[in-house]
């Protein structure tokens, strides 16, 4: 009698036969499918076809930084990160402002009744995103941190506090998550473009829109499906 052994390595050697072309012939399909949002916030995004986004900032304009060009750059990526949701329309906040014109919209404000009934009256929204640009603060620092210790070269001692919400206008769930964010970035020289001088702050601003994102429009995942080419069966 073959040992138990034996018959595994028997049993695999069919499997082996049939796969290299001695059973029915079949053909490796490799594709992209989308990626399900969070499971914490499926909910929020259920029934969800118009989707708002809106930027805002409580922090004044400098002379060394236009909040709100860095509002609508940071509006302008977001936006664009949301398209990627399957079967939602993204409504951008030009188009909010333009309808809500009289309401300064921040995260207390949204979940008011009153306000979600506005949005979704004027606009037809299901849902609203909301970033708020809290504060900011830079310091020109004349050492730079290295792995060794500190360096000589001037730089940005950069502070950020951010607070991104998602609002079901419908129900009033709101899911929101507020981050402190701190970095140092090198001074970039004075005959740089503006967009240069706006781009640490991005860098530091961008990471908890990009965590949002994340969660909320995944990017779709690589999947492989083998399919039988044999003949039918008459």
């Amino acid at each position: 009698m073959a040992s138990r052994g034996g018959w595994g390595l028997a049993l695999a050697g069919l499997l082996l036969l049939s796969a290299c072309g001695g059973g029915p012939a079949s053909r490796r399909v490799v594709f992209t499918a989308p990626t399900p949002p969070d499971p914490v916030m499926r909910p929020l995004l259920a029934d969800v076809h118009r989707l708002g986004v809106l930027c805002v900032a409580s922090v004044k304009p400098t002379r060394e930084l236009d909040t709100e060009k860095l509002v609508a750059r940071l509006s302008a990526g977001l936006t664009q990160g949301l398209t990627t949701i399957p079967g939602v329309t993204v409504v951008s906040p030009d188009e909010i402002g333009w309808h809500v014109k009289d309401v300064v919209l921040d995260s207390a404000v949204v979940i008011a009744p009153a306000s979600r009934a506005q949005l979704v009256d004027s606009l037809q929204l299901d849902a609203l995103v909301l970033v708020e640009l809290q504060r900011v603060e830079a310091r020109t620092t004349p050492m730079a941190p290295t792995p060794y210790g500190l360096a000589s070269s001037p730089g940005l001692d950069l502070a950020i506090n951010t607070r991104v919400a998602l609002v079901n206008l419908h129900t009033g769930q709101l899911w929101q998550q507020a981050s402190q964010q701190r970095d140092w970035k090198p001074r970039q020289p004075q005959y740089v473009s503006d967009d240069a001088g706006e781009r640490p702050y991005l860098a530091v601003l961008g990471r908890p829109v990009e965590q949002f994102l994340l969660r909320v429009a995944p990017p779709p995942r690589r999947q492989e499906r083998w399919f039988d080419l044999g003949e039918d069966d008459p």
